[in-house]
């Protein structure tokens, strides 16, 4: 897994499995062993390609964790699911 971070405004992420969300104040993608979590504002994927395990996101990048699991935040688009 490659992760470069631009000025802080463009992440590129290589060796992705599947993207599991993405808001603009939260990405989280899976990896092989592992989940990766980026917050921010405004982010916004700009390309993904699971297929070969490419992630492109721009925006306001604050915070990169792993983490083996996610706590997910209250949002009104989860309260009608």
């Amino acid at each position: 897994m490659d992760l470069t971070l631009a000025n802080r405004s463009l992440l590129t992420l290589t060796g992705i499995k599947k993207i599991k969300s993405s808001e603009p104040g939260q990405v989280v993608a899976a990896l092989e062993n592992c989940m990766i979590v980026i917050t921010g504002s405004n982010l916004s994927v700009q390309s993904a390609s699971v297929k070969e395990g490419n992630l492109e996101i721009s925006g306001m990048v604050t915070s990169i964790k792993y983490t083996n699991t996610v706590k997910k935040g209250f949002s009104i688009r989860n309260m009608f699911r």
